[in-house]
């Protein structure tokens, strides 16, 4: 019977959702309850969870009495009244809470005159939650203290009645209430001035008086922005956080993505490496968890239902705290913490939608395919016996296209992805301990078929409070299991004609087809290879224990110590069987090279990471007006990580993969690996005066060890100086009613970076067994070390304002920054006699400069309503530039630009790091169809030479940014959020690729629909692409190539519904039901037309999700 009664509760509750979901009045809720001789502190807490208040109370006061009897149809406070009658016990509300103390209600009076322990519980009035650090002072005597993690406070005094208490915090309204023996104060946010506390990894600051550039991003951002990954979520709120465009990687949720703040600060050691690999992982920022360092991986991975805020730290001010690892910016990400009360439990459950957009993709039909053959003279050999053999050819492919034969190629490999997301959280505790668990599991399927990306992270917190001590202990774990598509690259699909069957007859795959003239060179069928049993898949496991205890020494002096450990294990593996289309090259048909068939690429490796630090700081108010914080940090760290891989061939069977079964280790090839230990020291000072709330200086000083640096130089400073003035809080402020925050900071300091590779700065040797005499094995060096290398260091000047308009309904932010970096590591050349051409040496310099604004407002702000309307957005400009450059990477350059390379980037001092360079065009030649160049000197030419390249602009855009809207009503919360750049250009390779292509290029795959439409054909036309003549074997990429790249984009929009009412609780026990859809990378425009995702496609992401809090 029970059972059904809970049945035919969640099926109403099913209704009520599916409906119109009302909105149920919360007030007049009436009770009916049972007592039956149950212990008073038993009966408050069932009350409690029946209700939205909550009540407070010293345990020893109520725990020896117990209740009887029933109360029916009875209000919440008629039923308190019950409980406490014949009791010497009293109770007064403040808001939602319900201070239950001994005595009548005039005990405070009947007990003046005597020595009291005095206390309280101080809390934020809007979020409920405990106010940590707040000042509680006695008016007219010394009696100060500052409340604790719960928000609690407690001293001995004097009660005679008419004395005031007086709470204050920075950023809330400062309280004065009657000094009581017992107390619940709630303190309201004050308007003029930015509640926001700045939490930067090894200090907490309020922000009103921080004079560092940052965002913050809170969990309400998060939850509306979702993304596939914490990082597409961080993507969707901040357009300070740049992530270059992986045209190549497109949507794979198993790429890393690049990363970078305020622009690239380092340079490669050479322009060649530059050019073969865009990834430029030097200038990913620092992350921070809790204090303690994780990768940007584990960040991607991270269970962001567990995460409480994240500040973004971009100025000298804000990151010289972390001194050598700071230049590029820190991300510091604050986990949620445990809450004191009844056990409550969070759960959530979700779908994700990965669905494909080959929207910019636009290929030719089977027939459009072979009319354009057939027109650029394919099938119309010079020879007659060719004739003959061509015709048959074509007349094949023609009846196939009249039998109804087009092939959808695009759609073979991609799917929509469905994948699901779980997490559950609990949490509760005491006073004196508290303690929170998590589990979740999240499972994105890719677009391309097979592809996914699974990871299970789990949290433990545990918070033990005693005297003046606060433990804590935070342990994680990640599972992360990645696999790739066995249909391999997208780009073999797009490649394929549109009138070629991957089946025969019967059904079976196809395993090559011809090209249009039958050469021996086959098409292999990527759906072949699919069917077969290839493994692309990689995995890690993270285990993370975290350790803390503060001890509030004296007031407003704390230390605080951390002892971080994490292990990181990682393995991956790479088969592919010898039926693949890999294998068809000539070096495997010979008589040995079909033994080798088959072949199986490992690696595995292991990070362990230990770091310490003790921190201790004072805070102090002297005369009401001087506001003192100075804090100390001493850390040390050290990482062990080794990694090796190697590449096994000559599988007999595809379905024994095991890599046991292999013959031998790839032709001319050995496993390779290596093992790195890694030492940082650092001592962090750092001090912050206010005075008057209205005047703020802000000094940090680090200095830094490394034992990646040589001898000479292993020890670096670095540190920074900030001003803020807050002016809304001046004399002459007070009586105006338009400004309601005003400040003005500027600051300057030095930062370096340390990601470079530990054989620059010695002289390494790499052993080779290879190379014996008799039994010793042979070692050779890897390169010559230079022990005068030092840090690379960036000076940043950084100058910023904060706006509030009529009591902060129009809020305004600009930060302006320019940022030096000097001792950039770069290649010297060196005589060939010394064995090597070249060293690294401190040389290279490079500047950034910009600025970075916002704006929010409130279009309707009305609390009665419920409504809420509010539009915002952000802009970022940045412009890199290269200052100087080593002799070494100017020869380089020049022997670069000499390469038969179409378009290249090259570093010249002067012109920004990521910049094209290519032969300027102009335009094609009706007559001819041929295409016209400029040389260097501005003459026209009709030879294309690589020496005649130029510098055609930025390939990052100087300028991005977001604009959105969100409504709030009651319960519901819609946001749309735009994002936005310009002011760079676009090599764009679909026109070499798939529009620019030769006759041979036409005869061995698809093309884009432009090749049939919009190429020069006959003399006279006037068109924008060239004609089709081979005979200049090479069609090189000239300016033609390169446009202004701009681009708007829907990025993020999401539609909430919070339920939370007194019905829902009585009828449910639920505290809240939240229903969320998120949408991800909707749409897309450009400027350019080029295809998106040529290894992998893009997808839109579209989330939906159910929250429910017991």
């Amino acid at each position: 019977m029970l059972m059904k009664q809970k049945f035919a509760k969640w099926l109403l509750v099913t209704f009520l959702l599916v409906g119109a979901l009302p909105l149920w009045a919360q007030n007049g809720v009436r009770l009916s309850m049972t007592f039956r001789n149950e212990l008073l502190p038993a009966a408050l807490l069932r009350l409690e969870q029946s209700s939205s208040y909550k009540f407070l109370f010293t345990y020893e006061d109520v725990s020896s009495y117990r209740v009887s009897g029933t109360v029916k149809d009875a209000s919440f406070f008629q039923i308190v009244d019950f409980l406490l009658r014949d009791k010497p016990l009293h109770y007064t509300v403040n808001g939602k809470f319900v201070n239950i103390v001994k005595g009548r209600k005039d005990a405070d009076k009947a007990e003046s005159g005597k020595m009291q322990t005095v206390g309280g519980y101080v809390y934020d009035a809007k979020t409920k939650e405990p106010v940590i650090g707040a000042q509680v002072k006695v008016l007219g005597s010394n009696v100060v203290t500052v409340t604790d993690i719960n928000g609690a406070f407690s001293f001995d005094y004097y009660l005679t009645g008419g004395q005031q208490l007086q709470v204050s915090y920075m950023g809330m309204q400062t309280k004065t209430v009657a000094l009581k023996k017992q107390m619940t104060i709630a303190l309201e946010e004050d308007t003029k001035t930015l509640k926001d506390v700045v939490v930067t990894g090894i200090f907490r600051k309020a922000k009103e008086s921080y004079t560092g550039a940052v965002t913050t991003v809170g969990k309400e951002k998060l939850e509306l922005y979702r993304g596939s990954n914490l990082l597409q979520t961080l993507k969707n709120v901040d357009a300070s956080l740049n992530f270059p465009i992986n045209n190549a990687a497109g949507s794979n949720p198993n790429v890393l993505p690049n990363l970078n703040i305020r622009g690239s600060s380092t340079l490669p050691m050479n322009v060649e490496e530059f050019n073969e690999n865009a990834a430029q992982t030097v200038n990913t920022p620092l992350i921070i968890l809790d204090g303690f360092e994780i990768t940007l991986t584990k960040l991607m991975d991270y269970n962001d239902d567990q995460i409480e805020s994240i500040n973004i730290l971009k100025d000298a001010a804000a990151t010289a705290i972390y001194g050598s690892r700071g230049a590029n910016g820190v991300i510091v990400v604050v986990t949620k913490q445990p809450k004191e009360g009844k056990l409550r439990v969070t759960a959530k459950a979700g779908l994700s939608l990965e669905i494909p957009d080959l929207s910019t993709y636009h290929l030719l039909n089977a027939s459009q395919k072979l009319q354009l053959e057939k027109a650029v003279g394919l099938y119309d050999p010079y020879y007659l016996d060719d004739k003959i053999r061509y015709a048959s050819y074509y007349n094949e492919r023609l009846q196939n296209v009249l039998n109804g034969v087009d092939i959808d190629w695009l759609h073979k490999p991609v799917r929509t992805g469905v994948g699901q997301n779980y997490n559950v959280r609990l949490d509760g505790g005491a006073s004196a301990f508290r303690w929170a668990a998590s589990l979740g599991y999240n499972d994105v399927q890719g677009a391309m078929k097979g592809s996914n990306r699974k990871n299970v992270n789990g949290d433990i917190t545990l918070m033990y409070s005693v005297n003046n001590l606060i433990f804590r202990n935070y342990t994680s774990i990640t599972s992360n299991h990645a696999k790739e598509s066995k249909y391999g690259s997208f780009q073999d699909y797009v490649n394929m004609e549109p009138y070629d069957n991957p089946y025969d007859a019967n059904g079976n795959l196809v395993k090559t087809f011809y090209d249009y003239a039958h050469s021996s060179s086959l098409i292999g069928n990527p759906l072949y290879d699919a069917s077969l049993n290839t493994i692309n898949k990689s995995e890690y496991f993270t285990f993370i224990n975290n350790f803390s205890v503060e001890w509030q020494i004296l007031e407003g002096l704390r230390l605080r110590a951390k002892l971080g450990v994490t292990t990181t294990r990682n393995s991956s593996d790479y088969f592919l069987p010898a039926e693949h289309s890999y294998f068809t090259s000539t070096e495997y048909q010979t008589a040995s090279g079909q033994l080798r068939k088959g072949m199986y690429t490992y690696g595995t490796g292991n990070d362990n990471l230990l770091s310490a630090d003790v921190t201790a700081s004072y805070t102090r108010t002297f005369a009401e007006k001087h506001q003192l914080y100075v804090g100390v940090d001493y850390s040390i760290s050290q990482e062990n990580a080794y990694a090796y891989s190697f590449t096994a061939e000559g599988f007999s069977n595809a379905d024994l993969s095991l890599i046991s079964n292999a013959s031998q280790y790839k032709l001319n090839s050995t496993p390779t690996g290596d093992r790195t230990t890694t030492r940082l020291v650092g001592l962090t000072g750092n001090a912050n005066y206010t005075y008057d709330n209205r005047y703020y200086i802000d000094l940090s000083y680090r200095v830094d060890g490394s034992s990646k640096f040589g001898s000479d130089k292993r020890f670096a400073p670095f540190w920074s100086a900030g001003i803020g003035w807050n002016i809304h809080r001046e004399h002459f402020m007070k009586n105006q009613h338009i400004f309601s925050n005003l400040r003005l900071k500027a600051s300057y300091g030095v930062t370096g970076t340390q990601d470079f590779t530990t054989e620059n700065a010695y002289t390494t040797y790499q052993y080779s067994n290879g190379n014996r005499y008799l039994t010793w094995a042979a070692a050779t060096m890897m390169g010559l070390g230079n022990a005068a290398l030092t840090w690379q260091k960036t000076k940043e000047v950084n100058v910023g304002t904060e706006i509030g308009v009529l009591d902060n309904r129009i809020m305004a932010e600009f930060n302006y920054y320019n940022k030096t970096t000097s001792n950039l590591l770069s290649a010297m050349d060196l005589p060939l006699s010394s064995g090597f051409s070249s060293y690294t040496a401190n040389v290279g310099k490079m500047r950034n400069q910009g600025f970075e604004a916002s704006l929010n407002a409130y279009i309707i702000r009305d609390s009665e309503k419920q409504l809420n309307w509010m539009v915002g957005g952000q802009m970022v400009y940045n412009t890199n530039k290269i200052i100087k450059l080593s002799d070494a990477i100017k020869n380089q350059n020049e022997q670069y630009l000499a390469q038969d390379v179409d378009v290249s980037n090259l570093f010249y001092e002067g012109r920004p790091l990521n910049a094209i360079y290519a032969v300027r065009s102009a335009g094609i030649d009706p007559s001819t169809g041929q295409e016209v160049f400029y040389d260097r000197s501005g003459n026209l030419t009709s030879t294309w030479s690589a020496s005649d390249k130029v510098y055609l602009g930025p390939s990052q855009a100087l300028y991005r940014g977001n604009f959105r809207t969100m409504v709030m009503w009651r319960g519901f919360t819609f946001n749309v959020s735009f994002g936005y750049h310009w002011g760079g250009k676009q090599y764009n390779s679909t026109l070499r690729d798939r529009v620019e292509v030769s006759r041979t290029t036409i005869g061995r795959q698809n093309v884009d629909e432009r090749v049939l439409s919009a190429r020069w054909m006959k003399p006279g036309d006037v068109t924008f692409f060239r004609n089709f003549n081979d005979a200049d074997a090479t069609i090189h990429a000239t300016s033609r190539y390169v446009f202004d790249d701009r681009v708007l984009e829907l990025q993020s929009m999401s539609l909430q519904y919070r339920w939370n009412n007194e019905w829902l609780r009585h009828n449910t026990g639920l505290e809240s039901l939240v229903f969320a859809v998120n949408a991800s990378d909707l749409f897309y425009w450009s400027s350019v037309r080029y295809e998106r995702g040529t290894s992998y496609p893009y997808a839109r992401n579209v989330q939906g999700t159910i929250t429910l809090t017991f």
